[in-house]
């Protein structure tokens, strides 16, 4: 008999119970795909670092030998060692390589996707698998390898992916790789011929995480041709991929919860209301013998079973959709094969805590209409209200509004809880799309920002190393004497010794500087070093401090003061001019010259490793955007879905619990249309209220994320469009309109009958 009155209630109340369902799958699949993607991402890069032996240190030098190799391996921790020759090359059509030349392949060693694995005795080339797909390039082509005046057709003989390249770009100035002009290869040592035959790094594998640091010590300190040793956490590529996973748990999980927060706020209220329209149902079950027990069971069950079959729904909908969609999203940014969505045990500990809720929210609410007696539970209960309730619209400015404006000021101190409960449901959907929208914004203006302004060049010639005076001279009468020099350092802080870079600009005003609010500011000091607000924030740094520091391959340390900050978006670094570094007895050989020269046509030059066109690189940004585009795209809608949900559930109670006053709005002679537009106003003010209260909220919310989510070596903030703003306020209420007009014409339905009657 229960189980035939819970189908016919359900029915019933088909629309409440679909919008409790769809509240709680979308908030669950919003919770669980997001998790599994992130999981996914973690995991599968472990996975490919383990399987694939991820060295731990790379040494850099000029030319390492076999007796230097040989006394890194003999370091106490150290499970072995391999020498790469690694130079920036090019094949067709002049697209730039990064050749990468080895003797053998047991340190970060190839994920072959087609073809075989490396052989040194084998004559071919071993190329990356996203470079080979945007060039249509097949194992068994041929492709060009040049550099210098060396240069050799080669054999594919493998696609590959190699775990210390995820993510590659020309030089720092680029951000997006541009896979179809650039990508890496590696070969034989053989291939080389002799005089080319020189090794300048060696990558470490090291026995525990624990010895790195004791490694990198000793190999600083026994081994001279060292100029450098870098962790691998501190490379491009291991610290992008890793930032892009540890923002995207925050900002990621920021949003999950508030689509779950949303969601459950919103079922909980619906729940309740629906048992507590079963009052009269309730008392009569409890008169007709039927335990107190058996009753609440029965109404647990609504909560219990809706949920449960909601949350299964969202679970597979969260894995199998939203997990997949956005984890292919970023197997297409990143280098990493068998990219998956990972079921963490937390999603199945947030679906159940969310029908445990829903069901202890059903519970508590039967229970207390069990308290009652059955004679008076038979009765509707009437609601109570306060005097000074009803006394608001009769004093002040109240009193000279329209009835229709009282009315609904009544109703919603009356009802405060249902009115609270809309707003911020209604306010949370439309922080979350101005949110998602201003997170484009921001990106825009930061791009922007980075190529329009502090760039200020036409294109970036990338220098090749050790280049004589005379070819440097013959390069600046042509291109300029606009130039810059990037030096790795490590700054030595109160606990620990960090990697970073200084930048020393000779470049006039082709690279240009900002302050922290984004105005332009000049290098101008010989005294010192300027540093980014971020690293200085970081250091705990302060303009007049000094700020030790060394560069790779000198065990010098300088001590500089600090004599300004400047904002960089892309780089937490140190800079300085020229005439400073000469003054500590550095010798500046600059590796880059900027020009306005147009270069368009001109595929290499002499001595030049790389020509970076500016217009490219903004070009490049379109790939990432294009990926943001489509992640933001799907949290919009899905925010939008569930704000729909949530004003269509709130409307569909305040209806319910208005029914009765409407009808006797209709028996005093109130006209349908009349009684239409005081339903109507009242859900408006509540849009409006929620758009007040949301616009700012995704303000807030977004700058938040950039500033405390966001990868440590970028420094940008909210800047969010009017336009965002319009969008989310029209989008916000014109939904919330067109679900109050749906919903009022349940008032020409009314049946006056029952609806008077019920409470007598």
């Amino acid at each position: 008999m229960l189980k035939k009155k819970m189908f016919r209630d359900i029915k019933t109340n088909l629309s409440q119970f679909i919008t409790i369902f769809l509240m709680v799958a979308i908030g669950v699949m919003a919770y669980f795909g997001i998790e599994a993607y992130m999981s996914g991402m973690q995991e599968t890069a472990d996975k490919f670092y383990s399987e694939n032996n991820l060295q731990d240190l790379n040494v850099v030098g000029t030319n390492f030998t076999i007796d230097d190799l040989e006394k890194i391996k003999s370091i106490d921790n150290v499970l072995d060692a391999e020498r790469k020759l690694s130079i920036t090359g090019s094949s067709n059509d002049d697209k730039t390589l990064l050749l990468n030349f080895i003797e053998e392949n047991n340190i970060s060693k190839f994920y072959v996707v087609d073809g075989e694995g490396f052989n040194k005795d084998k004559s071919g080339i071993w190329l990356d698998e996203f470079y080979a797909k945007e060039n249509n390039i097949s194992v068994g082509d041929k492709i060009l390898v040049k550099y210098d005046s060396f240069s050799k057709e080669e054999v594919v003989l493998g696609l590959i992916n190699v775990p210390d390249h995820l993510y590659d770009t020309k030089d720092a100035s680029e951000l997006y790789p541009n896979r179809k002009d650039f990508g890496f290869a590696y070969l034989s040592i053989n291939e080389l011929p002799k005089e080319y035959q020189v090794f300048n790094y060696v990558i470490v594998d090291v026995d525990k995480k624990s010895n790195v640091s004791s490694v990198k010590e000793n190999i600083e300190s026994d081994v001279d041709s060292a100029l450098g040793v870098i962790k691998i956490e501190d490379t491009a590529s291991y610290k992008t991929y890793q930032g892009e996973i540890d923002e995207g748990k925050t900002y990621i999980g920021v949003f999950s919860g508030l689509f779950i927060f949303i969601a459950m706020l919103s079922v909980i209220t619906t729940m309740s209301r629906v048992i507590k329209n079963e009052r009269v149902e309730i008392g009569t079950l409890k008169a007709l013998g039927f335990s107190n027990k058996k009753v609440l069971l029965h109404y647990i069950g609504y909560g219990f079973w809706i949920s449960l079959f909601a949350s299964i729904f969202g679970l597979f909908l969260g894995y199998f959709f939203l997990g997949q969609v956005f984890i292919s999203l970023e197997m297409s940014f990143f280098e990493v094969p068998n990219g998956h969505p990972v079921v963490e045990s937390s999603g199945f500990v947030v679906a159940i805590l969310v029908v445990l809720l829903v069901s202890f929210i059903t519970y508590l609410t039967s229970k207390s209409i069990l308290r009652e007696n059955p004679a008076e539970a038979l009765r509707k209960k009437m609601p109570k209200i306060k005097k000074n309730s009803l006394n608001l619209t009769t004093k002040g400015i109240f009193k000279n509004l329209s009835f229709s404006s009282k009315w609904n000021i009544r109703d919603m101190v009356r009802n405060k809880m249902r009115t609270i409960m809309g707003v911020v449901g209604v306010a949370s959907s439309c922080m979350l799309i101005v949110c998602a929208l201003g997170m484009l914004n921001s990106m825009n203006y930061f791009i922007d920002l980075q190529f329009n302004k502090i760039y200020n060049f036409s294109y970036k010639l990338n220098l090749m190393n050790n280049l004589s005076s005379k070819d440097l001279s013959n390069l600046t009468s042509v291109y300029g004497d606009n130039t810059s020099k990037t030096y790795g350092i490590e700054i030595k802080g109160e606990d620990e010794v960090t990697s970073n870079n200084l930048f020393v600009t000779d470049a006039n005003d082709y690279v240009r500087f900002v302050d922290n609010k984004d105005n332009f500011i000049k290098l101008d000091s010989d005294n010192g070093v300027y540093i980014t607000y971020k690293l200085a924030k970081s250091e705990n740094k302060n303009i007049g401090d000094t700020i030790k520091w060394h560069l790779y391959g000198s065990d010098k340390y300088y001590e500089s003061k600090i004599v300004g900050f400047n904002k960089d978006p892309q780089n937490q670094n140190m800079s300085a001019t020229r005439s400073y570094l000469e003054s500590l007895g550095i010798k500046y050989s600059p590796d880059s010259i900027y020009t306005n020269k147009d270069l368009s046509d001109t595929s290499s030059i002499k001595n030049v490793e790389v020509i970076q066109d500016r217009d490219a690189l903004m070009e490049s940004m379109d790939s990432m955007l294009s990926m943001m585009k489509t992640m933001l795209t799907l949290i919009i809608g899905i925010a939008a879905v569930l704000g729909t949900i949530i004003i269509y559930n709130l409307g569909i109670l305040s209806f319910a619990e208005k029914e009765y006053q409407f009808a006797t709005l209709k028996v005093l002679g109130f006209s349908d249309n009349k009684i239409k537009n005081i339903f109507i106003k009242q859900n408006n003010w509540i849009a409006i209220i929620s758009i007040i209260i949301g616009l700012p909220s995704g303000y807030f919310l977004t700058d938040w994320l950039f500033k405390t989510a966001i990868e440590e070596h970028y420094d940008f903030g909210a800047h969010i469009l009017p336009l965002t703003y319009v969008i989310g306020m029209i989008g916000t209420f014109v939904i919330s309109y067109l679900v109050s007009r749906l919903l009022a014409r349940k008032i020409n339905k009314i049946d006056m009958v029952s609806s008077l009657k019920g409470n007598e």
